[in-house]
């Protein structure tokens, strides 16, 4: 969890997350802001820790694809936190977010790949609005809110991953389905996916937008030409 990588276009969410971080990170965290205009350069580029890169990608696989390569390829770390552009830190969120991350990396058998943060806007197992079966109630929070639980599939909003699994398996060139695949994929190469007790608020789909037909519709021709074992898993026979 050496560094921060953003991925954003045109969201003006981008900078509530940058001051949240600024807020509740360390200081010298570095940031790797991945953007689609100078404009956000001009605003960020007085704060030392952020490396602002120009990015031309038209789907979130490619961008985060070529934003976090850049990043292991450049500051040689062992790890890092990849963040979408609608989420906000909360003041426990790096500090649960690296314990958990420590526990789970130390003298332990797991193999880590995704370590994703809980939310508001996300998928179920991170989900906080739904309970596990025989949850209770503590301090406004359900009591298997403060525990690290395993996942198949990681919405990487704002998750930690190991450069280990980074290096075996990348996010397909697509919107929807691009985390469920590389999960799957890194899941194949032997990684475990876990649920941090970290919080994030998520303001949800400010890019790819809330139509959800047209979502489902956008990677089906990619899907069928270059996955067609996951084309089978998300369309059927369709």
């Amino acid at each position: 969890m050496q560094a921060i990588v953003i991925c954003t276009v045109n969201s003006p969410s981008i900078h509530v997350l940058m001051e949240s971080i600024n807020q509740y990170a360390p200081d010298d965290i570095p940031i790797y802001l991945s953007g689609n205009n100078l404009e956000l350069w001009a605003r960020v580029r007085d704060k030392g820790n952020v490396i602002f890169r120009p990015n031309t990608a038209t789907n979130f696989g490619d961008a985060y694809n070529s934003a976090i390569d850049y990043t292991f390829l450049h500051g040689h770390y062992d790890s890092l936190i990849v963040c979408n552009d609608d989420v906000v830190f909360t003041p426990t969120t790096y500090e649960l977010l690296k314990k958990d991350y420590d526990f789970l990396t130390g003298d332990r058998e797991f193999k880590v790949g995704w370590l994703g943060c809980r939310s508001d806007y996300v998928l179920h197992d991170q989900n906080i609005r739904f309970p596990i079966e025989g949850d209770s109630v503590t301090a406004l929070k359900y009591s298997s809110e403060e525990k690290i639980k395993e996942a198949k599939v990681i919405a990487p909003i704002c998750a930690a991953v190991t450069k280990d699994a980074w290096m075996s398996a990348k996010f397909p060139s697509i919107n929807w389905f691009s985390d469920n695949i590389i999960c799957m994929d890194m899941a194949k190469a032997g990684f475990q996916h876990f649920v941090s007790r970290a919080y994030v608020h998520h303001a949800g789909s400010q890019t790819v937008g809330m139509d959800y037909e047209k979502c489902l519709e956008e990677p089906k021709a990619w899907l069928k030409a270059n996955r067609p074992d996951m084309y089978e898993v998300f369309y059927g026979n369709t």
